[in-house]
């Protein structure tokens, strides 16, 4: 089931609890209840299947084994020290080049906000 039905399914169900007047307690157990059993994790819901294409056919060439002194995808500690320097730095590294990779990495069709997106999406632990 995806994510996006077992949302629907769940604020369908809400707005049947609230028309039967249940108490807020029981919609916040019930809310838990559901988070717990869907076994989605929440970080997966914010990976857009476009960024992880893009991945794929651009990034995942250095990022995957970490070439020439790229960070390794999905590796939280690769990235740690280059977050710090914060997102505007990454993003012109990205854009310009940095070190071994060239300007915009393997993909210039990338705007800024995919290049943000795919430096979030490979600076955080991969979903399985």
């Amino acid at each position: 089931m995806l994510v996006h039905d077992l949302f629907f399914w769940y604020f369908r169900t809400i707005i049947k609890i609230k028309r039967k007047r249940v108490n807020i307690m029981s919609q916040k157990i019930f809310f838990w209840v559901f988070l717990s059993l869907s076994s989605v994790s929440v970080s997966s819901w914010a990976v857009d299947p476009f960024t992880a294409e893009l991945y794929q056919s651009s990034c995942s060439i250095c990022h995957s084994a970490g070439v020439a002194g790229a960070p390794k995808s999905f590796d939280v500690d690769a990235w740690q020290e280059r977050l710090k320097k914060g997102e505007d730095v990454l993003l012109n590294n990205a854009i310009t080049g940095y070190k071994g990779m060239p300007p915009l990495g393997m993909c210039s069709d990338c705007t800024k906000e995919d290049l943000v997106d795919l430096i979030n999406y490979m600076s955080q632990k991969q979903v399985k």
